[in-house]
């Protein structure tokens, strides 16, 4: 209607969601934003998570999106505990679990992902658990006690910074990872060896190659053991697992919307249908910098997202064009990962005094498409903002400049972007495995 505040309605009570809904009440235009979530508490960001909430250190309202102070908590309608059942595109409406629904204007989807389950005899014990809400992880954290042994099954970011954690409270840690190494679909061999070394060094077990088939209860029904795919039984008081995530596609697909292993979106997250927009871990978009369609599951990408479809609902032209950004902290340790590594077909390498290490990753021709870092976070830090700046200006730097600690990459942003490849590429090694994007 005429004079009346544009109807936005965000499904999805995440970081991507919480901070869209928060920009909009910012904005210099009114909004009527509805949030509806399926979780009953408000949006909250997910990386305490494995650490502070775990450890005890941090509460939900440490982890809360909005400040106490926040305009938000009174301009948005907020739908806790409720889920999102069917859009209605024709009649631009949202129906809900609880038989209501929800008119809109413009609709945006940030259903974000599940945590797939282990289906195997035993995985439906209440002594299994899976890491992806508050309030499974401040469950677990009511186990952590010195002594207990905790099985993780999965040797993914979440795992390994589970077990990190749980080390500062003296569990005994077994990891169990199917593939030969630890982070096998994201990171290099070389990085993988390191962190397997650390983690090794500070008391946790690693299990390679090896698969849980069941895990094997008492007369209590409660899981004490897990059967491995080599015949070996592991005792356990509590399992964690981290064997990845799905998009939550399904409201998309049903709506009829395209989508490619997430919903599928344009460079400003519009989906197939232009009053449709999809954002965070579950958008498939097209990235300008790298030429085609990514999805990534990361915080700081829900936080780009969340800024580009606030412009574009504002009236702008906002395209998603930010160099992906992961990070996860493990011990002193920080892990940190610009663009896309996987894109990449050699590696030059770059180590310091310390010990930290940056594998810079190049396509054939030379530009710079990844950079993967392991070090204290003042070690790395730097050098991979300034590879991430690189990765956006679609350079093509000189190895000897990579591969040199002493030499400061700040010198290949300040000579400009070549049209073409300018040196030849070298210190090669195999390419790292493609994540799942």
């Amino acid at each position: 209607m005429a004079g009346q505040p544009e109807r936005i309605v965000i499904v999805g009570g995440g970081q991507a969601g919480g901070r869209l809904a928060q920009a909009l009440v910012a904005a210099a235009r009114p909004f009527s934003i509805t949030l509806i979530c399926r979780e009953p508490h408000p949006p909250y960001q997910r990386p305490p998570l494995s650490k502070g909430v775990l450890l005890g250190t941090a509460s939900l309202d440490d982890c809360l999106i909005w400040p106490p102070d926040d305009r938000a908590w009174k301009a948005v309608d907020l739908r806790l505990g409720v889920s999102a059942t069917s859009i209605d595109r024709e009649a631009r409406r949202v129906h809900l679990e609880d038989g209501k629904s929800v008119a809109y204007d413009r609709l945006v989807l940030a259903t974000g992902s599940r945590v797939r389950r282990l289906s195997v005899p035993g995985s439906d014990r209440g002594n299994i658990h899976c890491l992806r809400s508050v309030d499974q992880a401040q469950e677990i954290a009511k186990h952590f006690a010195r002594g207990k042994r905790l099985m993780i099954v999965g040797g993914g970011f979440i795992g390994l910074e589970i077990a990190a954690s749980a080390r500062l409270r003296h569990l005994d840690i077994t990891v169990v990872e199917a593939s030969d190494r630890l982070l096998a679909r994201v990171v290099p061999n070389r990085i993988a060896s390191m962190l397997a070394s650390r983690h090794r060094a500070e008391g946790v077990r690693l299990h390679m190659g090896a698969m849980v088939e069941e895990f094997e209860t008492d007369v209590r029904g409660v899981a004490k053991a897990a059967r491995l795919s080599s015949g070996e039984m592991l005792p356990c008081d509590l399992a964690v697992v981290g064997v990845g995530v799905a998009a939550n596609v399904e409201l998309a697909e049903a709506a009829g919307l395209a989508t490619e292993v997430g919903v599928r979106v344009d460079a400003s997250l519009r989906t197939s249908d232009p009053a449709i927009f999809a954002c965070g871990d579950v958008a498939t978009f097209w990235h300008p910098v790298f030429d085609r369609f990514v999805r990534v599951e990361a915080f700081q990408n829900a936080e780009d997202h969340a800024r580009v479809i606030a412009g574009v609902l504002e009236g702008g032209e906002a395209v998603c064009d930010t160099v992906p950004f992961f990070w996860s902290d493990q011990y002193d340790l920080s892990l940190q990962i610009v663009g896309l590594p996987h894109l990449g077909s050699s590696t030059v390498t770059r180590q310091d005094n310390d010990g930290a290490v940056i594998l810079f990753h190049l396509r054939a021709d030379g530009r710079i498409v990844g950079a993967t870092g392991l070090g204290t976070v003042g070690a790395i830090g730097r050098d991979i903002r300034l590879a991430q700046a690189l990765i956006a200006a679609r350079s093509y730097p000189d190895p000897a400049v990579l591969s040199d600690p002493g030499a400061r990459l700040k010198t290949l942003l300040d000579r400009g972007t070549p049209d073409a490849p300018a040196f030849a590429v070298t210190h090669r090694s195999p390419r790292p495995a493609a994540p799942g994007l």
